[in-house]
């Protein structure tokens, strides 16, 4: 089971930042889950909200600023004084980090709308890295899903959802996914094992609670996507 750290080592350092990566990698991650948006001059930048205000010291849409404006906020103070002046970090920087580690890479593309232009530039970077194959590009924006399949045939692509859907696998074949990204409170031992009879991984998200890490792994998941990666590896 792989052991997927959520936005990084996100209980340690501030979220979806090179430390909380760089640390994800330490603990002995198997897999790194992280989320894109891209900014008004092109770049692919890694933060969850499409706004700026909780993550960061500045206010407003990441799509309205150019990536060498956002470089000058400060993305760590909010989670402690140790991680002052961290820097919101690009998917290349990201990519750099991991192309020789033997980790899974989830990308979870976040636009609602304009998602083509999103997808274009992550699959140009996932080219330069030649990542494809350590790579599940994963969205709550089914649409944005299939888009990346019509640019990427080879992308692995995951359905996230967090309602209890019949015959997940089935939905998910229709829109050319081959990943099943459901809220852990959704999964049944039964529904993981039928998922994968029909080729599907079954990845969950969030797990931090021994309980829940427990029902996960006796469902024996893909993965755990998870705040507390230590935490999960201590408990398998």
């Amino acid at each position: 089971m792989i052991v997927m750290a959520h936005r990084g080592y996100s209980s340690k350092a501030p979220e979806n930042t090179m430390p909380a990566f760089e640390l994800a990698l330490e603990a002995g991650s198997g897999g790194i889950e992280l989320d894109v948006h891209m900014t008004r001059d092109g770049e692919v930048v890694v933060i969850h909200d499409a706004t700026l205000e909780r993550t960061t010291n500045g206010k407003g849409s990441v799509e309205d600023f150019t990536l060498a404006e956002l470089r000058e906020l400060d993305a760590g103070s909010w989670f402690s004084s140790e991680f002052k002046g961290v820097q919101l970090p690009t998917l290349r920087e990201v990519l750099d980090l991991i192309k020789d580690q033997n980790v899974l890479l989830n990308v979870e593309t976040k636009a609602a709308l304009g998602y083509e232009e999103l997808n274009e530039g992550v699959a140009l970077l996932i080219d330069e890295y030649s990542m494809w194959e350590k790579t599940i590009i994963s969205s709550f924006n089914h649409y944005a899903l299939v888009h990346i399949k019509t640019l990427r045939p080879q992308a692995r692509t995951g359905i996230l959802y967090n309602c209890g859907l019949f015959n997940p696998w089935e939905y998910a074949k229709s829109v050319g996914a081959s990943a099943l990204h459901p809220h852990h409170k959704t999964i049944l031992p039964e529904l993981v094992e039928a998922a994968q009879a029909q080729g599907m991984m079954v990845n969950v998200w969030t797990v931090d609670e021994a309980v829940d890490i427990e029902r996960a792994s006796l469902a024996k998941v893909d993965s755990i996507i998870t705040n507390v990666p230590s935490k999960v590896l201590s408990l398998q």
